[in-house]
């Protein structure tokens, strides 16, 4: 047997479902066999693969056992004479095999082989070829120095910036996404290091066969998608703890034997930095609007105040300060700073804090000046409103003004399944604005590609979908290669019409519930549910006594009421969920279900109110349910977070 493919799943159905079509349309022609060691996903994995996909040699395991031992478990029972370790957020070309196949062939001191790796958006993933991270080469990398110069021999060694993407050439770490290994090599050289639960292992064992005598190459004439990060977001403070304390394993076991116990400690000390590092990115990513807005604001309000002459303590830094702030906050509370940006939510904030004055002038018994405040909103005003149209005019990713709603769309494929992947698209996007179809014969001229970016160009195209099942999948690769500086979103319309994949999403008639801009897990369904639910904790200290009287479980009542409060429950969640192929969003555990626990709670009926409840969730069935089931809530919760 010449090939044995092994892919470790956990949770990620059907990116799992799109790499198992590719790999076996790569395995034409090779005698091999395909391993899907699941460990213990909750998404449908495993069903999927029996049904789906009966061929494979499946490994349920019965917990997360991590990536080194899942791998190790196929190897074990591999009986081929290459093996690939391949990540299941994975797509690859029909000719990528038979490509490895023959170089390893014509190559015997190369006991391992990375190939060329490209992101959704089609960007180079520069871990595609690696260096060995030694004391300096990891030193370079923390303090942030390959970053500033990732092409310089020396500084941006951990990724070999020096050599070219598309020449082959030996290297010395390959990537555990797409890892194609010699059994004779892991004989002698010893399989997966399992004291590496996730990350590093890719690393250790690349090194070990160097040690062997072997050689690690990089491949770029096979190229594969990765969506980087499906299963693991890499911007996660979770992720960098893992990573770097993988970093330091590795450190340990290879280096300081030989007296270099300063980089031991440097890597643990990178961990707490990274991962500061991580939140405060985070927090500024989230926080860039609101800062603007205060900065600007401030500056708006202190000429203002000046211009209209009201005096040294109007124009108090503490006092204009904490006006503006109140503003930013109220905006907040409207609306303004979720995704997509809305103008009228920046509108409503303003309005809002006219009131909220207007009521604390009558409040206080001063004069209530209507012109001045209407002039101090609408000069005020334009500092956010300008802010967000120069972010949009300058194209800041996620601040665009143009309704997700109206996307323009290409698709590319035959009539039938161009037609059915706009009409999935117009239902999961709530509707489209532009839709354009380009025949197989065009994409697959020789200036495909550029007939594809003129059409992005004059029709203002932001999505271009690919039907796989009229295109082969290297073509899409090579054409999402050559159009990444477009910017546009890529998707892949999978082949049996369930799903249409992207980048960073999945999409499908099952995902229609939690995709509206009125869905529980919204921007806007966080907040109100959040405010309700504070609302309700304040309400009932208020009527404590009453309430102690009330519930049937006073003890739980007080349990549930702290637990809310600090955020780990909200007073109405889901009902027991059905099984089913239909996800509904995430959200905190419930002490009612949406009926209140009123009617009749059979599961169709439950079913059906989780249902509406994801998809067009208000604050009022949060009230209504509350109100019927006020004797139930000091019941445990009913539903897993």
């Amino acid at each position: 047997m010449k090939l044995s493919v092994i892919i470790v799943n956990y949770n990620v159905r059907a990116y799992l479902e799109q790499c198992l079509r590719t790999v076996f349309e790569a395995m034409k022609g090779i005698e091999g066999e395909v391993f899907v060691v699941d460990n213990l996903s909750t998404d449908g994995s495993v069903e999927m693969v029996r049904e789906k996909f009966p061929e494979v040699i499946l490994v349920a395991n019965k917990e997360n056992v991590g990536f080194s031992r899942a791998n190790n478990q196929a190897i074990r029972s591999s009986r081929a004479e290459y093996v690939v370790l391949l990540n299941p957020d994975t797509v690859v070309g029909e000719d990528v095999f038979h490509k490895v196949i023959d170089f390893l062939d014509n190559h015997p001191k190369a006991g391992g082989l990375g190939v060329k790796m490209i992101d959704g958006t089609g960007t180079f993933l520069p871990e595609s070829k690696r260096g060995l991270p030694t004391p300096a080469v990891a030193f370079y990398k923390i303090i942030g120095l390959t970053r500033f110069f990732p092409r310089n021999k020396v500084f941006g060694r951990y990724h070999l910036g020096h050599l070219p993407e598309d020449v082959a050439a030996p290297i010395e770490i390959l990537s555990g996404a797409c890892m194609f290994l010699r059994q004779a090599t892991l004989d002698k050289v010893g399989l997966l290091d399992e004291s590496f639960f996730m990350y590093g292992e890719d690393i250790d064992l690349s090194y070990r066969i160097t040690l062997g005598g072997y050689e690690n190459w990089y491949f770029p004439e096979a190229r594969i998608i990765h969506y980087k990060g499906e299963s693991t977001k890499k911007s996660s403070v979770n992720y960098v703890f893992v990573f770097y304390n993988a970093m330091a394993i590795f450190a340990q076991k290879h280096f300081t034997r030989r007296g270099t116990d300063l980089l031991g400690a440097l890597i643990k000390g990178s961990i707490y930095l990274s991962a500061a590092g991580a939140i405060v990115t985070r927090f500024l990513r989230r926080a860039l609007l609101p800062m603007l807005d205060l900065a600007l604001l401030f500056l708006l309000a202190w000429s203002f105040s000046g211009w209209v002459g009201n005096g040294v303590s109007a124009r108090s830094p503490i006092h204009l300060g904490a006006t503006v702030t109140l503003l930013v906050g109220l905006m907040a509370l409207t609306g303004a700073y979720d995704r997509p940006v809305r103008l009228m939510n920046v509108g409503k904030g303003m309005v809002l804090w006219l009131l909220l004055f207007t009521l604390l002038r009558v409040a206080t018994g001063m004069p209530v000046a209507w012109r001045l405040d209407l002039m101090a909103v609408l000069v005020l005003g334009l500092a956010p409103i300008l802010s967000r149209l120069v972010m949009h005019l300058l194209g800041f990713k996620g601040y665009s003004l143009r309704s997700p709603d109206l996307e323009r769309v290409l698709a590319i494929g035959g009539p039938d399944e161009t037609q059915h992947a706009l009409a999935l698209l117009w239902q999961t996007h709530f509707g489209l604005g532009r839709q354009h179809r380009m025949s197989v014969a065009q994409s697959l001229a020789p200036d495909g590609a550029t007939g594809i970016r003129a059409m992005i160009r004059t029709h203002d195209i932001d999505e271009v979908v690919f039907c796989a099942c009229d295109l082969q999948w290297s073509r899409i690769i090579a054409l999402i290669e050559q159009l990444r500086t477009t910017g546009v979103t890529f998707k892949i319309a999978q082949p049996n019409r369930e799903f249409i994949i992207g980048p960073n999403s999945i999409e499908s008639l099952a995902d229609l519930y939690i995709l509206g801009p009125f869905a529980v897990n919204g921007s806007a369904g966080r907040r109100q549910k959040r405010l309700l639910d504070l609302a309700l904790v304040f309400i009932l200290v208020l009527v404590m006594p009453v309430m102690l009287l009330i519930v049937r479980d006073r003890r739980g009542f007080l349990v549930n009421w702290w637990d809310v409060l600090w955020r780990r429950k909200s007073w109405v969640g889901y009902g027991p969920v059905m099984p089913g192929p239909l996800k509904l969003p995430t959200i905190r555990a419930g002490i009612l279900d949406p009926t209140g626990g009123a009617g009749p709670q059979d599961p169709t009926t439950l079913h059906r109110a989780n249902i509406a409840y994801a998809k067009d969730y208000k604050a009022w069935t949060d009230l209504r349910a509350v109100w019927s089931g006020l004797s139930r809530l000091g019941v445990p919760s009913r539903v897993q977070p």
